[in-house]
């Protein structure tokens, strides 16, 4: 028989063999009927002439095809290795969940499975569920590796083509107090505790502080400056607090060696990788929960109730447009609450 179904699949494939050559594909529809139909009048079409066929080479499993991309994104990325280990990483849980599969039986519905697979699972960090934005960058992923591969005509068709990411979680933000600060920076041991308090200080992302060398730091005029930003926004001049200049100093005193915050927190040539562990670690043990990048957020906020505009803490945070500060910033209650007060001070002079 002519027609088949594969297991995992709804739609009704077609198999047999035409001047030596052997045609196998989908015929896009479950109705059987349908199906032989479809059939019947491919091979008239083949019969005319009007379809060529094409030899096929072996079809590379769905780890091969990773493995492939992988290649050709470390090249392209050569000159942004951060990317590249953020393209790596989301590649991991697409090999797991598709793994040995021929990438020419990998079907719409399989994608599908996979998100909901995904998107019950739990992050090794946090213990949470896996956020919306992780599963949204791993289907970008995905859909590079078919479009390449519909490129090469390995496949007819990506299967993820036309499979829309889902919408960004509502972002919760924590907006640490002066109290909840004091408790954390107390149990924090080091590097984690200078790492942030220079996040509290300064609002620099993680990796800004773990790459920093001591020739990026100026003292005497109280400023360091980020190169090789992730965009050309986050490359910027961070003026420095007291609080910062003096962690810093004690930095370059100790360290001897070009970074900072050395892996280990140990003279070498390599800058320290993550810190997350640590932190979730800390803030487990003195009952608090806020994730490390949430020290960024109560910067902005704090910068902003000190009555900065957003243009201005848009360039300190390293960022292109007010879209994106607007996520970090959060007014607190108390600030709120005296622009109503303000508001009805000057309703009530003009009366």
């Amino acid at each position: 028989m002519s027609l088949y179904k594969r297991a995992n699949s709804k739609f009704w494939w077609m198999k047999f063999t035409f001047d030596g050559e052997l045609v196998q594909q989908s015929t896009k529809v479950a109705n059987k009927r349908d199906a032989l139909t479809i059939e019947a009048a491919f091979r008239h079409e083949l019969a005319l002439g009007r379809i060529g066929i094409k030899p096929k080479g072996k079809t590379p499993t769905f780890k091969q095809a990773v493995a492939d991309f992988l290649k050709m994104s470390e090249l392209e990325h050569a000159q942004k290795p951060n990317s590249f280990v953020r393209i790596e990483y989301a590649c991991n849980p697409l090999k797991q969940f598709f793994g040995e599969t021929k990438v020419d039986r990998i079907e719409r519905e399989d994608v599908e499975k996979f998100i909901l697979w995904r998107s019950r699972q739990t992050s090794r960090k946090t213990k949470d569920l896996i956020t919306r934005d992780s599963i949204n960058n791993e289907l970008i992923a995905l859909k590079t590796i078919f479009r390449r591969l519909v490129s090469r005509e390995v496949i007819s068709k990506s299967p993820a083509a036309d499979i829309k990411q889902l919408a960004a979680n509502d972002r919760s933000f924590h907006v640490l107090t002066p109290d909840e600060e004091k408790i954390y920076l107390l149990a924090c041991s080091q590097p984690l505790q200078d790492v942030a308090s220079l996040m509290l200080e300064t609002g620099m992302r993680p990796v800004e502080i773990y790459k920093l060398k001591r020739q990026a730091v100026n003292l005497e005029k109280g400023f360091l400056q980020i190169e090789n930003g992730k965009t050309k926004s986050s490359n910027r001049k961070v003026w420095l607090s007291d609080k910062a200049l003096n962690v810093l100093r004690v930095r370059i005193e100790n360290c001897k060696g070009n970074y900072l915050f050395p892996r280990n927190d140990k003279d070498n040539d390599a800058p320290l990788f993550q810190i997350n562990k640590i932190h979730v670690k800390t803030v487990n043990r003195i009952g608090l929960k806020f994730r490390l990048y949430d020290l960024r957020h109560t910067f902005a906020t704090r910068v902003l109730d000190n009555g900065t505009d957003l243009l201005t803490l848009a360039s300190m945070l390293g960022h292109s447009s007010l879209n994106h500060v607007m996520r970090y910033a959060h007014p607190s209650e108390t600030r709120k609450n005296e622009a109503i007060q303000q508001m009805q001070k000057k309703a009530a002079k003009a009366v």
